[in-house]
C-alpha cells in the first residue's frame, strides 16, 4: 500500500485501499477477509500528516469455549513524515518517519499489518457471557445444560489438594 507523494499538492488527500491478508503477510487461516484501509494524508510544506483507520475480520477460537468465531477488528493511528531530523523530535519516536526531498513514495503497509495484529484481544471470547465448557464433561454450557456436580473447594485447602494430587500423579509413574 503506497501513497505517491511526488507531485502531490498541499492540502487534504483521501484514499482508500483493500488488500488481501496474504499481501500483509497475515496469517490466512486467521485473517481470510479483506482488510480496508481509510486514509487521510495532509501534506504541508515540511512535513506529511498520516491519519488511518483499518478494518477487517479474523476467524478465532474463544478461550472459553473452544468454539470458532468472526470478530470485528479496527484500529487507528497517525504517522508523521518529516523532511528534518529536527523537526522530528517534535513528536514521539514511533509516531514519526524522516523522510528525504527525492522519497517518492510512503508505504504504510507495515503499519497496517502492525495495527492488524494489535488490534486482535488479549482474551478472545465469542460473547462477553460467554459460559465456557464444564470442567467435568467438556459439554458447551452455551448450548446444552449439564448435570454435573462441580464441588467448590476452600481456597485455604487448595494448596493441600494440589500436593495429593501431586503425589498421587508421582504413585502412577511408578506403577
Amino acid at each position: 500500500m503506497k501513497i505517491n507523494i511526488s507531485r502531490l499538492s498541499d492540502g487534504e488527500h483521501f484514499y482508500t485501499f483493500i488488500v488481501k491478508p496474504s499481501d500483509l503477510e497475515l496469517e490466512e487461516k486467521r485473517f481470510n477477509k479483506p482488510v480496508y484501509v481509510e486514509a487521510k494524508l495532509e501534506k504541508s510544506k515540511r512535513q506529511f500528516y498520516l491519519k488511518a483507520n483499518v478494518y477487517t475480520v479474523g476467524r478465532f477460537q474463544c478461550d472459553r469455549c473452544v468454539e470458532d468465531f468472526d470478530m470485528v477488528l479496527e484500529n487507528s493511528y497517525n504517522m508523521y513524515y518529516v523532511y528534518d531530523e529536527e523537526e522530528s523530535k517534535k513528536y514521539e519516536p514511533e509516531e514519526v518517519v524522516v523522510i528525504t526531498p527525492e522519497t517518492n513514495e510512503i508505504d504504510i503497509s507495515d503499519d497496517v499489518r502492525q495495527m492488524v495484529l494489535l488490534s486482535v484481544p488479549m482474551k478472545l471470547l465469542c460473547y462477553e457471557e460467554c459460559l465456557g465448557l464444564c470442567p467435568k464433561c467438556g459439554k458447551n454450557l452455551n448450548f446444552e445444560v449439564c448435570t454435573c456436580k462441580v464441588e467448590e473447594i476452600d481456597p485455604r485447602w487448595a494448596p493441600l489438594l494440589k500436593l495429593m494430587e501431586s503425589e498421587n500423579l508421582g504413585k502412577e509413574s511408578e506403577n
